[in-house]
């Protein structure tokens, strides 16, 4: 995936209780959240499913259709999108608030990268084609905001990359998500995760939310196939510390948590998902 999601303005909010690594609550600026996303970005990639070959060609598809050739990506990262569809002959200038990451983007060749806040684009009106925002939505304190910014620079189209999302298993019967899995370990060794208000889905019910109350165009899905993998696989993204919601989880919790979860479940056992991409264009008035 290619955006850190720190190049937008947002407040996330993380609950610490009462504990033996306890904290009190907290509100996390982009500022903030761009120091998380900098400090896993040479994690970043390896932690994250690439889109293939065939789903980015039917992007790039899809954008030439459209007359699109530059394009604004609010949340470049490290460049996971932006580099494939620059290799596909079409220029791209990315915007991030994490500059380690946006360095691992100018490392695999992307050179046209600004640090900035995508509510307050440095930038003059009309400048673009489209501008992009892939997997960022659910990070938004205010997507509405963020698409209206993003909205003053293009002039064609807005595109936005979302997904259905999936949870893997860690129960025969599919009942519990690993994450739930983690969740319970980290509480049953006396740390309480932090939560997030109507649960760990709530953030990506607001891609939908965002769908509904602001409907696209177009919706394209460019991907839809099953992934293959394990627990162990995917508990090594917790070990890597791949998700901003652990920054603050102390690295002895962190390795007593893991062992416990390895202990509750076969981490060798096939995890089966269905990856569904999409992306949802919006069509601009000129």
């Amino acid at each position: 995936m290619c955006a850190s999601g720190v190049a937008i303005a947002f407040r996330a909010k993380f609950i610490r209780r009462d504990c033996p690594f306890g904290f009190e609550r907290s509100m996390t600026t982009p500022l903030e959240t761009a120091a998380r996303f900098n400090r896993i970005s040479g994690i970043y990639d390896e932690t994250r499913q690439p889109l293939t070959s065939e789903a980015l060609d039917e992007v790039a598809a899809v954008l030439s259709r459209d007359g699109v050739q530059r394009i604004l990506e609010a949340g470049v990262g490290t460049g996971r999108i932006a580099l494939p569809l620059q290799q596909r002959g079409l220029q791209i200038v990315g915007v991030d608030l994490a500059r380690e990451m946006m360095t691992k983007a100018r490392g695999k060749g992307i050179q046209d990268l600004i640090l900035a806040d995508a509510n307050r684009l440095p930038l003059k009106a009309k400048q673009f084609d489209a501008a992009l925002m892939a997997h960022v939505i659910h990070l938004l304190d205010d997507p509405a905001e963020t698409f209206e910014s993003l909205r003053r620079v293009a002039t064609k189209e807005i595109v936005i990359f979302v997904r259905d999302r999936d949870g893997a298993s860690a129960t025969d019967d599919g009942r519990a998500s690993l994450r739930d899995t983690f969740r319970k370990a980290a509480a049953e060794l006396g740390y309480q995760m932090p939560d997030r208000p109507g649960g760990w889905w709530n953030g990506f019910r607001k891609e939908k939310e965002f769908l509904a109350s602001h409907p696209p165009t177009e919706l394209v899905t460019v991907e839809d196939r099953e992934v293959v993998t394990t627990i162990r696989e995917r508990l090594s993204f917790f070990e890597n510390r791949s998700f901003g919601y652990q920054a603050g989880i102390p690295e002895e919790t962190l390795r007593r948590v893991r062992n416990r979860v390895l202990e509750s479940v076969d981490a060798d056992k096939e995890v089966r998902l269905q990856r569904v991409e999409r992306m949802a264009i919006w069509r601009l008035a000129n």
